[in-house]
């Protein structure tokens, strides 16, 4: 569905993509993680067509040029906080009909399909507004259901959920799960609340000074970097020995075992069952390695090889 080979971008001669290669497959679910600057907003500029790179190769839904497809644009959505595709001057129902009306949208599916965003993005109070009128988390609901009218194929949301109330970003996440189960849709997703990456996506490339250091599964990526876990556990009778176990630390105080371990070395139920042989449990409490931490880390120590792709 997507392809890049090789591709560079500079922008005032600074370096912002530095030999860029990778696929996505349809129906995949692409987090794109980096820090400030690493060049996630340019990568996504450069496959939506609004830029173009340096050098490289880039074929979008089949298409080396998607913006001289015009039919293919249809199935290209593209949502970022930090612009708009709205009509300033105009209602937000006005925006949707321009929309309905470049895309040749069928009058009734347009109906339909508005019925189904308005109870989802809860807009229906919106439309009869303005952009400037509107919170930040009420405009990119307008903005993500501007993008989903015409039902994209291939979805890119570049910090698409900021500003939005907790309840509301519930239901959307609920609704883009939703929907790659029934349009079988491609998705780039970037944000820095790295629960939402973790709850969407399958994969996650990982940027940083316009390179790729990582490019794989988030069961990948936890198994290879994630930090130790923590397991605490509160035993009574005989205290057990843990000479013969791979464990990066252990403690006793006060009746409770704190265990620090890398899974890579030794899973936590083998640890259990080597205690439940020796001492009585009465109490375990698990402190797993998430997502974000796991990156947290990866930035902080450069614990990474890079990646030829």
């Amino acid at each position: 569905m997507i392809v890049l080979k090789d591709i560079c971008k500079e922008l005032g001669q600074k370096s912002i993509l530095n030999n860029i290669s990778f696929h996505i497959r349809p129906d995949e679910r692409v987090g794109l993680i980096g820090l400030n600057g690493a060049g996630k907003t340019t990568l996504l500029n450069i496959i939506s067509g609004i830029l173009k790179p340096d050098s490289g190769f880039i074929r979008v839904n089949g298409a080396e040029n998607m913006l001289e497809h015009h039919s293919m644009l249809r199935n290209v959505a593209y949502v970022s906080g930090t612009k708009s595709q709205l009509w300033e001057e105009l209602q937000i129902k006005s925006s949707f009909d321009n929309c309905i009306q470049m895309y040749r949208i069928d009058k009734k599916s347009a109906r339909k399909r508005m019925e189904l965003l308005n109870d989802v993005f809860e807009i229906e109070n919106l439309l009869a507004m303005r952009p400037q009128n509107l919170s930040l988390g009420e405009r990119m609901r307008c903005e993500l259901v501007y993008a989903l009218l015409t039902e994209p194929m291939i979805l890119m949301l570049d910090e698409a959920m900021i500003g939005l109330d907790v309840s509301i970003k519930h239901k959307i996440m609920k609704y883009f799960e939703d929907y790659k189960q029934e349009k079988k849709s491609t998705m780039i997703y970037t944000s820095h609340n790295l629960l939402e990456v973790e709850k969407l996506c399958d994969r996650v490339i990982l940027l940083d000074k316009g390179k790729i250091i990582f490019d794989g599964t988030i069961s990948q990526i936890m198994k290879e970097f994630a930090p130790p876990y923590h397991l605490e556990v509160r035993t009574e009778g005989s205290l057990p020995d843990f000479e013969d176990l791979p464990l990066e630390k252990f403690t006793f105080e006060k009746g409770v075992f704190h265990i620090v371990f890398d899974k890579r070395k030794i899973e936590t139920v083998h640890i259990l069952e080597h205690m439940l042989e020796r001492c009585r449990i009465k109490d375990v409490k698990l402190y797993e390695a998430d997502l974000e931490g796991t990156i947290r880390k990866i930035y902080q120590k450069g614990e990474f090889n890079g990646t030829d792709d």
